[in-house]
């Protein structure tokens, strides 16, 4: 075999490798980054029911704050929230976390209210108010979003959590279009398991 023949099979070869490897590389999923873990945890939903950290495991989950009488971000977050539950209303592996930061007017029953009024699953998608000291530690703790000094000036990011309670990802609450990102990383949590 001369030099020139030697060289276009060496070539050839090359070529096939690298377009094997790119393949390979275009195939991988996106991972994504550990930001923090939640601390454990205890509130109580619209049932009356004590959530706890350990209910969330071995769910993916989405959480956000809110309160039932604000009138600015609130309504857009539970809305763009809706929209995430909608698409993971009957998925088992999926929770939403919506936690009020003013838990002193926020009652199980009222929240019980305000989740009808977005037709949600309560079962998967739970509306939680505690102690306001509580709150402020979750915030300041466990998301490290928001003014935990004055509650009421929540944060208006959503926290995505993967199956071990680790924070995986953060999305404006008040952006529509940042749902299709949350819920395709939803789905890359999902099946990572």
């Amino acid at each position: 075999m001369n030099q020139k023949t030697r060289f276009i099979i060496y070539g050839v070869v090359a070529i096939f490798l690298a377009v094997t490897y790119f393949i390979k590389e275009s195939d991988k999923v996106p991972v994504l980054p550990v930001i923090g873990t939640v601390p454990d945890f205890s509130f109580t939903d619209s049932h009356g029911e004590t959530i706890t950290k350990a209910n969330m495991t071995g769910k993916v989950w989405v959480a956000d704050f809110i309160f039932t009488t604000c009138n600015m971000a609130c309504p857009v977050m539970t809305g763009n929230m809706n929209i995430v539950h909608k698409a993971f209303r009957e998925n088992d592996d999926v929770r939403i976390v919506s936690i009020s930061v003013y838990p002193e007017y926020d009652t199980p029953e009222v929240l019980a209210e305000y989740a009808s009024r977005y037709d949600a699953n309560t079962d998967r998608w739970h509306f939680l108010t505690g102690p306001e000291e509580s709150v402020q530690d979750i915030i300041k703790d466990g998301f490290k979003i928001g003014d935990y000094e004055d509650i009421i000036f929540h944060s208006e990011k959503f926290a995505l959590v993967d199956q071990q309670g680790q924070i995986r990802g953060y999305y404006n609450g008040m952006k529509t279009e940042e749902m299709t990102k949350l819920k395709q990383d939803m789905k890359t949590l999902i099946n990572e398991k």
